[in-house]
């Protein structure tokens, strides 16, 4: 069985895509973010973020979600292996090179 890419939402940069795998603490906010469509099973995309990185702007069940990191770090999503693969990266923060920039790991 291939090894689960799990991360956090907040820590998926835009292109990048999976599926919701469940919620770390607290439970209260479970509740609300299901009623945004972020049930676990479903299929989302980060499409960029602010600025200053908050907050982040997801494509999920056919529409467009902005959703603060804070909340983002409750998700636990399951990391598809590719990016999107688009030629365009214009407004994508991506690529090993902005990673290794920003000390982050895949």
């Amino acid at each position: 069985m291939p090894e689960m890419n799990l991360v956090t939402l907040d820590r998926m940069l835009p292109g990048e895509g999976g599926r919701v795998h469940g919620y770390q603490e607290p439970k209260e906010l479970h509740h609300r973010l299901k009623e945004l469509g972020l049930v676990e099973g479903t299929r989302l995309r980060v499409r960029r973020c602010a600025p200053l990185g908050d907050p982040m702007e997801l494509s999920i069940r056919g529409y467009h979600l902005s959703i603060r990191k804070e909340d983002a770090r409750h998700i636990l999503v399951i990391r598809d292996e590719e990016p999107c693969g688009c030629e365009n990266r214009r407004g994508h923060r991506g690529g090993q090179e902005w990673r290794d920039k920003h000390q982050i790991s895949k």
